[in-house]
């Protein structure tokens, strides 16, 4: 018979491990970890590690942008996209994240799946059947029903909202073009696995027109809590996605109908514009402009990101050479800069602060950027890049 004591002393001489810790020291340590992906691959060890590290999962995101994890290629009439892997991943954590995922979408039994959009780390896929939202991250999946108009009204346009509520959660967006010339949003929520209507757009509201799909200029484009998508040569139609408000933002007067632009956001969340002009200039200049906070209508002096010295891909790059900004993420710049071996080259580049210069002219400050090189690849296809998110434990409804 052991005697109390005798199994006292022998609790107590048992040696301490990462499970025999409580759930407020281990959320201390795994804090303490460098990135978001680090952080991910600790949670996919067990199912109590996850529920942990999604309580700290939002103050390393803080610490950390979402890394490029590659991106996915879609072929006009052909099968399932493809994913090609960013060939400068930061480090082996998120190499470990994509040989873990299903970036292959392997899972999908059929070959008639159209990407609709890539955001937050999900796929919005299309069939003439339904719609399905993939996350290569945790390999799950959920498929939605397509929105059935009962006016008879053309829906033509999808893409993520941000989310609301928990980490598993999702919406989807589409707008109807009615009879009559006016547009109508129904949002898809996770949350409740339905779609709710909303009122009709102000008369002059359109919905984005589809045109090259090498062209990202009917693409969505997120920053700030709206969407974004090109009216004309000087004006923007912005969406706010939590009153479902609609609007019309002037370009800024750097953008001018020859140059190209893309809208996003920036590594701390502004929402910014960058251009470049392929006339009239020498050097390539590519310019970022902010959205000032105040009114969310007008722009803000602009940096200046030099490009002309940068020497990639058989010499430097010049503005015959650069077509267009295709996307910007998280501070990440996304060129395609002319075709290649049968593609297009795209060019990835981080905007970071480097210098300040006084302009005597202007009398005014010009923030001055160096190109810093995030990834290049070079495609056939119809390119979204694809960033990290927090991985869901699964996509679900009630």
């Amino acid at each position: 018979m052991v005697s109390p004591r005798s199994d006292k002393r022998q609790r107590q001489s048992e040696p301490t491990t990462l499970m025999s810790l409580g759930d407020d020291m281990l959320a201390e340590i795994l804090c303490r970890l460098p990135s978001l992906p680090s952080l991910a691959r600790a949670a996919f060890a067990c199912p109590r590690l996850r529920n942990v590290a999604s309580s700290v999962a939002n103050r390393i995101k803080i610490m950390s942008p979402p890394p490029l994890l590659g991106y996915f290629i879609s072929v006009v009439g052909g099968a399932i996209p493809s994913f090609h892997r960013a060939l400068l991943l930061p480090d082996r954590d998120v190499l470990g994240i994509v040989r873990r995922g299903d970036f292959c979408l392997a899972d999908l039994e059929a070959y008639d799946w159209r990407l609709m959009h890539c955001r937050q780390g999900l796929l919005l896929l299309a069939s003439d059947r339904c719609m399905a939202v993939f996350d290569p991250v945790s390999s799950s999946r959920l498929r939605i029903p397509h929105y059935t108009s009962n006016g008879g009204g053309k829906s033509s346009f999808h893409c993520f909202l941000p989310a609301s509520g928990d980490a598993a959660s999702f919406r989807v967006l589409c707008l109807e073009s009615t009879g009559g010339g006016r547009v109508r949003p129904h949002v898809y929520s996770s949350c409740t696995g339905e779609w709710c209507s909303h009122s009709l757009a102000p008369k002059g509201i359109k919905a984005p027109r589809r045109g090259d799909p090498h062209s990202n200029h009917y693409l969505p484009m997120h920053a700030g809590g709206r969407i974004y998508w090109r009216t004309n040569a000087e004006m923007l139609t912005s969406l706010h996605v939590g009153s479902m408000e609609f609007s019309h933002v002037g370009l800024p007067g750097e953008v001018h109908h020859s140059s190209s632009y893309a809208l996003g956001d920036t590594e701390d969340g502004r929402t910014c514009i960058v251009s470049v002009s392929t006339k009239y200039h020498q050097k390539l200049d590519i310019r970022v402009c902010f959205l000032k906070e105040e009114d969310g209508l007008s722009w803000e002096r602009q940096w200046r990101v030099d490009a002309s010295e940068l020497d990639l891909f058989a010499g430097p790059v010049t503005p015959s050479k650069v077509l267009k900004v295709y996307d910007v993420t998280a501070g990440i710049v996304l060129l395609s800069m002319g075709y290649r071996n049968n593609g297009i080259r795209y060019l990835a580049f981080r905007l970071k602060d480097t210098l300040w210069e006084s302009t005597s002219k202007t009398k005014t400050n010009t923030k001055r950027q160096s190109l810093i090189l995030a990834d290049f690849c070079t495609s056939s296809g119809w390119v979204q890049p694809c960033f990290m998110a927090w991985p869901r434990p699964s996509l679900k409804v009630p």
